[in-house]
């Protein structure tokens, strides 16, 4: 019924939602480069790659970098029917497909069971062996506050390896899927205006999540009013990033890890009908948390 209700408002919800993010926006930002040739991004979840940095990554692969994708979760918790062994495997051979969309070099899997991804010594081992193994000169990895508990737990695990390793010369680039950054901190964006057609057909390989992936397609199209605007006009899409080291990360995440449940705050921007409302469900509290962060 809830779904037949939004179809039905779509009409009217989505151009409003539009001109008012449009707005939200609007800036007059430099695009950066992205110039790393060897390349890690740490995903919870198979999809979250493709969302939150797919153009990205096939950005570098054509610079002729490696890029390695890590998945640390199993998909066993997925939202979607059937048993929970067959959608581990539906998962996997998604992510098999999606690897030659997005030309990566590497993907991998640690399989920890969805909703249970924490910061243990077990885990940060396998962590600190594929950045042993790839050597990178840039991980990307989800921002530290989000609605779901195992993308923070992934922020954590990159945070508290590179510390145990004494890492402080990879650049980290924290990228957003269920819950995103404030404008004011995005300082990373990235035009991925070629390869906007490949990272569709990468998110249409996911049929095995019964959720819908038009309000992060339509996002990284709005958020190009973040770009100055002699260079707008030719730019399709961005994907952005809060862009750190590994010291201002380990400064950020502590300051407000714990802290909060985002959980009951923040609402995923999954749905384009309901973009607006997840965007500015309590953007004021994001606000203070990331300001927390940087005190």
């Amino acid at each position: 019924m809830k779904r037949q209700i939004l179809k039905l408002a779509r009409p009217v919800l989505s151009p409003a939602n539009h001109m008012v993010i449009s707005r939200y926006y609007k800036a007059d930002r430099p695009l950066n480069d992205v110039t790393e040739q060897r390349v890690l991004l740490f995903a919870p979840h198979v999809d979250d790659e493709t969302i939150g940095a797919g153009g990205t990554l096939m950005k570098h692969a054509a610079s002729g970098a490696e890029t390695h994708v890590a998945f640390l979760t199993d998909g066993s918790g997925s939202q979607s029917t059937g048993a929970a062994d067959e959608i581990v495997a539906a998962r996997k051979k998604e992510a098999q497909k999606v690897k030659e969309l997005l030309n990566l070099t590497s993907i991998d899997f640690f399989d920890e069971k969805d909703g249970q991804l924490t910061s243990d010594k077990r885990t940060r081992a396998w962590i600190k062996g594929k950045i042993e193994t790839v050597q990178p000169e840039v991980i990307y990895a989800p921002v530290f506050v989000d609605c779901h508990a195992d993308h923070i737990a992934t922020a954590q695990l990159v945070r508290d390896t590179l510390e145990e390793m004494g890492r402080e010369d990879i650049t980290i680039r924290l990228y957003e899927i269920n819950t995103l950054l404030p404008k004011e901190e995005v300082n990373c964006i990235v035009d991925i205006s070629p390869y906007v057609s490949r990272k569709k057909e990468a998110i249409d390989v996911f049929q095995s999540q019964a959720i819908d992936f038009d309000g992060f397609q339509r996002l990284e199209k709005l958020k190009r009013h973040l770009v100055a605007g002699s260079v707008e006009a030719s730019v399709e899409a961005v994907e952005t990033f809060l862009e750190l080291t590994p010291a201002e990360l380990r400064s950020r995440f502590d300051r407000v890890q714990g802290k909060y449940t985002y959980s009951e705050h923040f609402k995923q921007v999954n749905k384009e009908v309901t973009l607006l409302y997840a965007m500015y469900k309590n953007l004021t509290f994001k606000r203070q948390v990331y300001a927390e962060s940087r005190k």
